[in-house]
């Protein structure tokens, strides 16, 4: 790998957006503190979006339940409509990085006939002219991303918008500077082309593979399935994800045919100290099965924080996503499968 060949196929500058994610962090929680909040007793809020939008979501929801905030209802809602009941005991958060994306836009039609309890999430676009139409809230988010790339605009704008909500936001601030810190030393060695970036000797260990990744769906389901997203969508490349201990019922069973194509899987593992000890003992046991038939790798972060560690190995993925995009000489930023799929619809 070397900067040229990065430059060849990076068409659009992905390794610089990547490389200024601490600057997004920090932005993002600047723009979080001091966003519009409900001003409601309500603990039941939904999610409208999806792609980005919604993974951000996803995420908030297993960080907050790792902090002991039980007591929350949060949902997504990837669809055209709310497949959830709305009402006035909801609080409504209309994610849509764009602004533009259709299944928001829909569901949002919907969903402001029950509530009004509304806070929009975007940096422009028609839902933008909308939520100010009918009055509500926005958390304005800057533009010029790629909806996946603006990953923490997204997720430091619902985590502190819920947290202010109930009024505890107090009990992450304290570990935001520790996390910016990380995510700065982690920049340095991700964007280094050196033997010791692990992002990258990972890619090389990935690359030619179809990659299988499976967590715990109470700590770090969220993050393999937002791995499995970015490897499509960069690197142009199969990829899956699935939950434990759901897939330990099922799809343990299925590697052992077509036996020709076992040696091109790729089992990638996201093990954390929050697992549950049910779980954990799964994760052992994972291990040692799927060895006989496939490659496993088990990833974890060593960090003291579940924060800290979620967004390490978030961001750790990210680049691998990158590299192996540069590794199947394709440009990571345009996605023309979807783009030709919107035109047909």
């Amino acid at each position: 790998m070397t900067q040229e060949k990065i430059s060849e196929h990076d068409k659009s500058n992905m390794f610089g957006v990547l490389r200024d994610f601490p600057k997004q962090v920090e932005t993002a929680i600047e723009i979080g503190l001091k966003a519009p909040c409900f001003n409601n007793n309500n603990t039941r809020f939904v999610i409208l979006g999806i792609g980005g939008s919604a993974i951000a979501g996803d995420i908030v929801k297993a960080l907050l339940m790792n902090y002991n905030l039980m007591d929350l209802e949060i949902i997504v809602n990837r669809n055209f409509y709310p497949l959830v009941p709305i009402c006035d005991a909801t609080n409504l958060i209309v994610s849509t990085y764009s602004g533009n994306t259709e299944e928001t836009i829909s569901s949002y039609h919907l969903a402001k006939r029950n509530t009004k309890n509304i806070i929009g999430i975007t940096s422009g676009g028609q839902i933008k002219q909308e939520l100010q139409g009918d009055g509500f809230p926005i958390i304005s988010i800057p533009s010029g991303y790629q909806p996946r790339c603006a990953l923490a605009f997204s997720f430091f704008s619902i985590l502190l918008l819920i947290l202010r909500s109930i009024r505890k936001h107090e009990i992450l601030i304290s570990e935001f500077d520790k996390l910016k810190s990380n995510i700065k030393d982690l920049a340095t060695e991700f964007s280094s082309i050196t033997e010791g970036n692990r992002a990258l000797n990972f890619a090389e260990k990935f690359f030619n593979k179809i990659l299988v990744t499976f967590a715990c769906e109470e700590t770090l389901y969220p993050i393999a399935m937002r791995f499995k997203a970015q490897v499509q969508e960069n690197a142009k490349n199969l990829a899956f994800a699935s939950p434990i201990p759901e897939m330990s019922h099922n799809e343990i069973n299925s590697f052992e045919f077509p036996s020709d194509l076992l040696n091109f899987l790729q089992i990638i593992i996201l093990a954390d100290d929050n697992d549950f000890e049910g779980n954990k003992r799964k994760i052992i046991a994972l291990e040692k099965i799927l060895t006989k038939n496939t490659n496993v790798v088990l990833l974890r972060s060593e960090k003291s924080s579940f924060l800290i560690r979620m967004f390490e190995l978030l961001y750790l993925l990210d680049w691998i996503s990158f590299y192996l995009a540069i590794l199947n000489e394709t440009d990571p930023t345009p996605i023309p499968a979807t783009q030709f799929l919107k035109k047909l619809t």
